[in-house]
């Protein structure tokens, strides 16, 4: 659905909305064992804000994989469709998102996701209702660490930069953000913080961490409407 709003609230997908740390390690772990390749945790840290293209692409370069990049990504995205069947949502992500739709927020999804893989999560996780948009890694040419994922969500949505934010779980996805000149919160689970987030990411542990500042702007625009 569409709502004519400026101030938006734009959500990664992958360990921000749906928890699929494990899930996507699976995939990443069975692609490299049929690529006759060592799969690092460094490694798939590297990958993180990434489409599946460049992920492969990627992955073909450090591995001197010699199969094409049609060939590997036939290989992949199945792997990566199995594993959506998978993943659940967040904690706290179902109440976040109503909590952002109800208080007049513009709620989208901007990811390296597909924007059809993306869709099919939502609506099978039953948070598709509280989404006004999605930009998913098919429908960009330069992605995240680039701006253009938020500068398209933000033409998309008709929200203004400077009343937006971006919650993301990678430092790639952090400067995307940034570099949209848009705040960013960054998903830090554990109090695990990093070097790598750049400056002027606020960190949060938990999604729903947010709801208060959620439910502040409404309060603060009904307060303005009393005077």
């Amino acid at each position: 659905m569409s709502r004519s709003v400026r101030r938006g609230i734009f959500f990664n997908l992958d360990n921000t909305l749906a928890n699929s740390a494990s899930a996507l390690h699976g995939a990443f772990e069975r692609f490299g064992a049929l690529c006759g390749a060592a799969p690092s945790d460094a490694m798939f840290a590297e990958m993180g804000g990434l489409s599946v293209p460049m992920a492969v692409a990627l992955l073909k370069r450090r591995w001197s994989l010699p199969h094409t990049l049609d060939e590997l990504q036939r290989h992949y995205v199945p792997l990566i469709d199995a594993a959506f069947l998978e993943i659940a949502p967040a904690p706290g992500a179902a109440t976040t998102l109503e909590a952002a739709f109800h208080n007049g927020w513009s709620v989208g999804v901007v990811t390296a996701v597909s924007a059809a893989r993306s869709r099919g999560w939502l609506a099978r996780t039953k948070l598709a209702a509280y989404v006004d948009i999605v930009v998913g890694g098919d429908e960009i040419v330069l992605g995240k660490p680039e701006p253009e994922p938020y500068r398209i969500a933000l033409a998309r949505s008709g929200c203004a930069r400077e009343l937006s934010i971006a919650v993301e779980d990678s430092p790639n996805g952090a400067k995307s953000a940034l570099a949209a000149s848009m705040r960013c919160y960054g998903m830090a689970p554990d109090g695990a913080a990093s070097a790598a987030w750049p400056e002027g990411v606020r960190l949060i542990e938990r999604i729903d961490e947010l709801v208060p500042e959620l439910e502040r702007q409404r309060a603060r625009r009904m307060a303005g409407h009393r005077r």
